[in-house]
């Protein structure tokens, strides 16, 4: 019985172990920035302090009404192409200032976003595709959105995402990244999110590979024929 129920459960176990084994090895071997796609990528132009006049938090709140309550903690300085800017998101909604003039600033253009792209790669804009939202288990999960996809020239079907408030570069995708992923959501068996570690499915497979194990360990001291002694010599 005990010999039985192994071979059945080894069956039904091989395949996930395989995988988390095949996936595992890819992991190691293949470097995480070049799943990430750094080399790809280059620093953009930074702005200098001594270079702009920036307004102060107090006086954006004198010309913006909506900015009054808000807390310090929830305002960020950052830069969006060659302007210094203020941004921060209230009720999921995303608010970007003009840190010079005070300017309440519009989602970027599609030359806006091509000028980002140009300063963050040196592979060419192949298509500009304004993203408003994107389905469960896309490339593109968690990130800033609306978006621009820039789909970019070369052999890795490269797509870098710009954030269209923010103006950063939120996320390069590459087919090594998406051979990545697959693989991640096979090794995770979460298929659609890619991203619970929790899952019953997961950790009755784990089980499973235990018992298997176990199983196996048991069979292999439970048939061990005793050695024959050998008749001592008259």
């Amino acid at each position: 019985m005990l010999r039985k129920t192994h071979r059945w459960l080894g069956l039904i176990a091989a395949v996930q172990l395989l995988i988390w084994t095949a996936s595992g090895l890819f992991f190691s071997i293949v470097p995480i920035d070049d799943v990430r796609g750094s080399h790809l990528l280059q620093p953009q132009p930074a702005l200098r302090l001594s270079h702009v006049r920036m307004i102060s938090p107090s006086e954006l709140t004198q010309h913006h009404d909506e900015l009054a309550r808000l807390s310090i903690a929830k305002l960020q300085l950052g830069q969006r192409l060659y302007t210094p800017i203020y941004l921060t998101v209230i009720d999921k909604e995303w608010l970007i200032y003009n840190a010079e003039t005070a300017a309440k600033l519009s989602p970027l253009t599609e030359t806006e976003a091509r000028a980002i792209a140009a300063n963050s790669t040196q592979l060419a804009v192949q298509s500009a595709t304004w993203v408003t939202a994107v389905e469960p288990g896309s490339e593109y999960r968690d990130g800033e959105l609306p978006a621009w996809k820039m789909a970019l020239q070369g052999v890795d079907e490269a797509n870098l995402w710009i954030g269209a408030n923010s103006g950063k570069v939120s996320a390069l995708r590459t087919n090594t990244w998406r051979l990545y992923d697959l693989l991640w959501s096979l090794h995770i068996m979460d298929y659609v999110d890619r991203d619970n570690f929790n899952s019953w499915l997961l950790r009755a497979f784990a089980l499973l590979g235990v018992i298997t194990i176990v199983s196996g360990l048991l069979l292999f001291f439970i048939s061990r024929k005793p050695r024959r002694q050998k008749p001592s010599p008259k």
